[in-house]
């Protein structure tokens, strides 16, 4: 199937008629005709049936004429596009990202990047680290925002943040008034879910090296949660540094001496798909918006 093709289909299928068609285009009704014949025998459908000395579209022509006129209408986007001095991006895109990176990083930053390009939309979705990213490998989503995913196969990321857990405890837990990491194993904790493809907090290497052994009560799948549960329980967990902070006034933060419990931030994408300018654009300003988060929840 060729565009010349297309273009003759359509016309003819406007006018049904292929002699009018012809005119219109300024070439001989055999062109034409050879072109649809070519165009039936790739499909192996009939385009057009005779009715007196006009033709009509057959259902197949039907939609075959509703497909072409959005692929030609797409193809004069694309030269005006091409013969702008200021090129516009468009287009739909699904992107993913952990919860709380959703809430307060995404969709601010996909907002901001909206409004300067209008034809942009998109399906945002909220969801816990290992469903970004299994949805990114399975070609789902075109883009995930997520917590410490490991490197696969299927896809490709690039690291937005790094930063360090740290022990949270509800204000009056009884852990503060000695503060011994060696107590820990003592008190019930909460973990975030387990996933495939991410780095797990119940089990980090930080607690091997204090000799922790986490007492795990329940799960979590959201940080809010976390911090809800911290708030009305005698419990503790791991925390990203830059949520801790900021929740200050709700929960107690500790980092023992020789404590070193990582994580980062990461972009991940298929390895089958294009990076475009639009998740470029979204991959920079959201690296932009954290390392700002990070700096003034420290503070």
């Amino acid at each position: 199937m060729k565009f010349d093709q297309l273009q003759y289909f359509i016309e003819t299928a406007r006018r049904q008629h292929i002699g009018q068609a012809a005119r219109f285009l300024n070439i001989s009704p055999s062109a034409i005709s050879h072109s649809i014949a070519a165009l039936e025998e790739e499909f192996g459908k009939a385009l057009f049936e005779k009715q007196g000395r006009q033709i009509k579209l057959t259902p197949h022509g039907k939609l075959l004429l509703d497909r072409a006129e959005f692929l030609m209408t797409e193809i004069s986007h694309i030269r005006d596009e091409l013969s702008s001095d200021q090129l516009e991006m468009r287009g739909h895109y699904r992107i993913a990202a952990t919860h709380v990176l959703c809430s307060e990083f995404l969709t601010p930053t996909w907002m901001g990047i909206q409004k300067e390009h209008s034809a942009l939309t998109a399906t945002l979705h909220s969801l816990r680290s290992g469903e970004v990213l299994s949805r990114v490998n399975s070609g789902e989503v075109d883009l995930g925002i997520c917590f410490s995913p490991q490197s696969g196969p299927n896809h490709e990321q690039e690291i937005l943040h790094q930063g360090k857990l740290v022990l949270c405890f509800g204000k009056k837990h009884p852990f503060l008034k000695d503060r011994r990491a060696e107590d820990l194993s003592r008190y019930p904790s909460i973990a975030a879910l387990s996933a495939q493809g991410i780095d797990n907090c119940e089990d980090h290497p930080a607690f091997q090296k204090l000799g922790i052994k986490p007492k795990i009560v329940n799960l979590f799948d959201n940080y809010d949660v976390a911090i809800q549960a911290l708030k009305s329980n005698a419990i503790w967990t791991l925390i990203p540094e830059f949520i801790a902070y900021s929740h200050r006034t709700e929960i107690e933060t500790y980092i023992p001496r020789g404590w070193d419990a990582d994580y980062k931030i990461s972009a991940v994408w298929s390895k089958f798909r294009i990076r475009t300018r639009a998740l470029d654009l979204v991959i920079e300003r959201i690296a932009e918006r954290i390392k700002t988060s990070s700096v003034k929840s420290s503070s």
